[in-house]
């Protein structure tokens, strides 16, 4: 049944035109062969004492001093994980729990964020609201770039932490972390006070620079599904001296604060991909961003009526285009792409379940409207412009059609 499946279905992927990169990125060839000997030859658990388990995590230690050194921190500071989700919750509740631990109460601590963030930010944040945290939001310019001066003015004694996406998973805007981090830093010297910065960067590996000394942050939260390696698997990055708590309780796996046992097979392919990824993703930005402009203008050209969503060059991921298109079901047009051939989506793939407005746009802007009519298309380094005009003529005809019924 499998095999057969697995026959036609790659029969169709010849066929098909594939734009929602930001949802999932197919395992790079390189991050393929480094996991495969760990799926049969080195298949022993790392916590053994054997020589299968010696060398699994011989093995599975190799990977995280390559993970260490493509982000320029200390292997201590590599912690696996299940993805961007788990990451993301283990940077916030593990801040605040430690703090806690400490001996601070909940609600003498205050974390800033925005409402742009991906869900595994944002439910994470209600929960330790519920405990009692403080929870702010700082507001953000209609084309979703943060207002630093109003960020500025939130950061009083309370804050101790600020969390947010090095780039937005659905419009596509860059964070700049850098500028951030100095605003934190003037707040620290101002208050006597310890602010950390927490960076989703999970859409960010491919397209940009993640060393955290490069970007200013504390923690760093990865994902290997958005980068070439593979889904399940993830990483929290902590600079040294950043203390969390574990959230599971079980063995003492990851340095006491992730236990399980690791899956070294998605380690080696994780841990492939980053680097490969780090290695070229200017050259890569470079080449995709042209594509991506070349997109925004003919959609400009062929859809007049289309709203670009986020800024529209430099503070933008070069593989985004997100749009919004007053009065169209975008549920029903991304089934029709779909049936022609061509993946594209509405908004983050976590967000997708359920339909309903883009909370990321109605946020920047306040347009309910234009937060029901979003499409996001987000390319890959294989993407054309000729796979950009065959969306977009499927896209036109589509409109056509729904004007005249």
């Amino acid at each position: 049944m499998f095999k057969g499946f697995y026959r036609k279905t790659k029969k169709l992927a010849a066929k098909r035109i594939y734009l929602d990169y930001a949802a999932a990125t197919p395992m790079t060839a390189a991050a393929q062969a480094a996991m495969l000997p760990f799926l049969s030859d080195v298949f022993g658990n790392p916590g053994g004492i054997h020589k299968e388990g010696v060398q699994a995590k011989r093995a599975l230690e190799d990977f995280r001093t390559q993970v260490a050194r493509t982000l320029e921190v200390q292997e201590s500071g590599v912690v696996f994980t299940s993805g961007g989700t788990e990451s993301n919750n283990l940077a916030i509740r593990g801040v605040i729990e430690s703090l806690h631990q400490s001996g601070r109460t909940y609600e003498s601590m205050t974390v800033v964020s925005t409402k742009l963030e991906h869900p595994a930010t944002l439910r994470t944040l209600d929960s330790v609201a519920a405990l009692g945290v403080s929870v702010v939001y700082a507001p953000v310019k209609d084309d979703g770039q943060l207002d630093h001066a109003a960020l500025a003015n939130l950061l009083d004694s309370k804050v101790v932490l600020v969390t947010l996406a090095y780039v937005n998973s659905e419009v596509g805007v860059i964070t700049d972390c850098r500028k951030v981090r100095r605003l934190l830093d003037e707040a620290e010297e101002r208050h006597s006070v310890a602010i950390s910065l927490h960076v989703d960067a999970a859409q960010a590996p491919l397209w940009l620079p993640c060393q955290l000394s490069r970007i200013g942050a504390d923690l760093l939260s990865l994902d290997g599904g958005k980068c070439g390696g593979g889904k399940g698997i993830g990483a929290l990055v902590l600079r040294k001296g950043v203390t969390i708590a574990p959230l599971l309780r079980g063995g003492g796996q990851e340095m006491g604060l992730r236990p399980g046992t690791e899956p070294v097979h998605l380690i080696a392919a994780f841990a492939t991909a980053l680097q490969e990824a780090q290695a070229t993703w200017q050259t890569r930005s470079e080449a995709v961003a042209k594509v991506r402009d070349y997109a925004l203008e003919a959609t400009a050209k062929r859809i007049p009526q289309a709203i670009v969503n986020g800024p529209l060059h430099d503070a933008r991921v070069a593989n985004n285009i997100h749009i919004s298109i007053p009065g169209i079901d975008a549920e029903f047009a991304v089934i029709t792409l779909d049936t022609h051939g061509i993946a594209a989506s509405t908004k983050s793939a976590c967000s997708s379940k359920g339909g309903g407005a883009s909370q990321v746009v109605l946020a920047m802007t306040g347009d309910e409207v234009r937060a029901i009519s979003t499409l996001r298309f987000t390319l890959g380094s294989e993407t054309t412009t000729t796979d950009i005009d065959e969306a977009l003529a499927v896209l036109t005809t589509h409109l056509a059609t729904q004007t005249a019924n």
